[in-house]
């Protein structure tokens, strides 16, 4: 399976407000959610959650990087489904002279991207 483990920690963390609650989900230790939110949090060289006494919330720039996060976590999911199950043929319509619009859904989306002819 496509992903970034850290960000799916990051992810559950966000969601939870808990450390201790992220790991239970994940089915990991505490000490491990701690490790991977260190290393990202050192990585992005920001701060992602401020910790106070049994509350855990996103600062500014964790409120930021959980919108990639869950983006960058959905397209490894679209990819490691087109892969296992091949790829689909997307519709294509052209949009003027120079560029076509390509449509496909995949997981539940819908997607549309646009190419230069």
């Amino acid at each position: 399976m496509f992903e970034d483990f850290r960000l799916k920690v990051f992810v559950k963390v966000a969601e939870l407000g808990s450390f201790t609650a992220a790991a239970r989900a994940l089915g990991v230790s505490q000490p491990a959610v701690s490790q991977n939110i260190a290393e990202l949090e050192k990585t992005l060289n920001t701060t992602l959650f401020e910790r106070t006494k049994g509350q855990v919330i996103l600062s500014g720039q964790g409120r930021l990087m959980e919108d990639y996060a869950r983006q960058i976590l959905h397209w490894y999911s679209v990819a490691e489904d087109a892969l296992r199950n091949g790829p689909c043929s997307p519709l294509v319509l052209p949009v003027d002279e120079l560029s076509d619009a390509q449509i496909w859904s995949s997981n539940g989306d819908l997607h549309i991207t646009f190419k230069k002819k």
